[in-house]
């Protein structure tokens, strides 16, 4: 009974929340004199069973109108209390069940729990309602509409305040508490959300959608916290499977250039393009993605976690590892231990340009990620820092970013270099899933 039941034949508009009854007829206003059809179990008042009556039948006494389903279990519960109801007050007031399915749902329902209960119910039942369902629009089941005896409309309630206090107060302007149905539009064929089909999602708490490429986007990421939002988000735009599965695998800790990355699959053509035969913006339209995922507070920590194993249940053709390899790399290396770059003092300066770079208050790891992700994403040799300075630095550098020995000839003077050699680092491999 703590449950109500959703009646999706009432819409919203406009992807906003609205009371539905506020459509109908209200608290105090009178309810026109419509014939009502689809009746059973119905006498008038000659006695004689009829099939049609006018809400003017029911003058001087209390009318409440049941709209219920024989799905909603909470309808079926009150069906015995609105039974004995009746027999207590007798001619002071009559209950009406009204439902918008057809006798044959309703009837061979009915008389089935009947059969099961033992017990026979007087209530009249009205199917196939439209004049009633138009006057008093509803989004939850069970609906009890209350119209006094000069048809004047006293309350619009739950099934919680249907009881025999309450049917004794009916002269109060309102038996207990209004009951406001919100509905919104929303179209279940349609992804939830999608458009603000069911609404704007003020209240997300956990979210992750993957599209496939979107016309109108860039390639690009966002990662941090809106407003709107209590907890993380990372959001990609046009971005292809290695780039998704690199930044997971990184963890915010590292990340995973080209050349940091083995592809060892037998058709390498949906991950790199140099192997498609595909034309480029062919290519880009059939293998760039977009991807969200937004997690609550409590798991802000594991949302690496989670986003690997979205995409690892998004592109289950393929398995991700991370591995300890030897290969060649750009190492970073001090050539004395005159410590000439430590920090000088002064304002924080993060300047970088393709003829060099000025930084002051920031640790050798800017530098490293600079070169990494910008400047030499594409040098066949991953940059790696091997001088153990933890420390602040300031340096300034005129050199060429993308040439290693530009850069050396520029760090000379602070007593660094870059040497090419072999290193144990962490790479991303990615294979294909093989099924015994």
């Amino acid at each position: 009974m703590a449950l109500l039941c959703l009646n999706i034949k009432v819409k919203a508009q406009d992807n906003k929340a609205v009371d539905v009854t506020l459509k109908g007829i209200q608290i105090g206003q009178k309810v026109p004199d419509v014939t009502i059809t689809g009746l059973h179990n119905y006498r008038d008042s000659n006695g004689k069973p009829a099939t049609t009556a006018k809400l003017s039948d029911f003058k001087g006494k209390l009318l409440i109108l049941d709209f219920w389903a024989t799905w909603c279990s909470p309808c079926i519960a009150m069906i015995p209390k609105m039974d004995s109801l009746q027999k207590v007050f007798g001619d002071k007031i009559q209950f009406l069940s009204v439902s918008y399915q057809n006798d044959k749902e309703v009837l061979p329902f009915l008389e089935k729990l009947e059969k099961q209960q033992g017990k026979h119910y007087d209530l009249p039942i009205v199917t196939d309602s439209k004049e009633l369902q138009t006057l008093f629009p509803h989004t939850t089941l069970p609906h009890y509409v209350w119209i006094d005896g000069e048809g004047i409309v006293r309350a619009i309630t739950g099934y919680e305040e249907v009881n025999s206090n309450q049917i004794k107060n009916i002269n109060n302007v309102r038996v207990g508490k209004l009951k406001t149905d919100l509905s919104i539009a929303y179209n279940s064929k349609l992804p939830l959300f999608i458009n603000g089909n069911g609404g704007r999602s003020e209240n997300l708490i956990f979210h992750s959608l993957l599209t496939g490429y979107t016309t109108g986007l860039g390639s690009q990421y966002y990662t941090g916290k809106d407003h709107s939002i209590k907890g993380r988000r990372f959001v990609f735009t046009n971005e292809n499977i290695i780039n998704l599965l690199a930044f997971a695998f990184g963890e915010g800790k590292d990340w995973f250039q080209s050349n940091r990355i083995k592809v060892n699959v037998k058709d390498p053509s949906s991950l790199l393009f140099k192997f498609s035969k595909l034309n480029a913006n062919d290519w880009i339209r059939q293998n760039q993605y977009c991807f969200e995922i937004i997690v609550p507070p409590n798991l802000e920590a594991n949302i690496y976690k989670i986003m690997q194993d979205d995409l690892t249940k998004l592109f289950p053709q393929y398995i991700v590892s991370i591995r300890k390899q030897k290969q060649k790399c750009a190492v970073l290396e001090r050539t004395s231990q005159a410590d000439k770059i430590s920090f000088k003092g002064g304002a924080e300066v993060s300047e970088f340009g393709s003829t060099g770079f000025n930084l002051n208050g920031y640790y050798l790891s800017r530098l490293i990620s600079q070169l990494s992700f910008t400047y030499m994403q594409n040098s066949e040799y991953p940059i790696i820092d091997n001088t153990g300075y933890k420390e602040k630095i300031s340096i300034q550098a005129d050199a060429n970013l993308t040439d290693i020995q530009s850069l050396n000839n520029a760090l000379a003077k602070y007593d660094l270099t870059f040497v090419v050699k072999d290193q144990f680092i962490d790479v991303l491999v990615i294979e294909d899933r093989t099924t015994n």
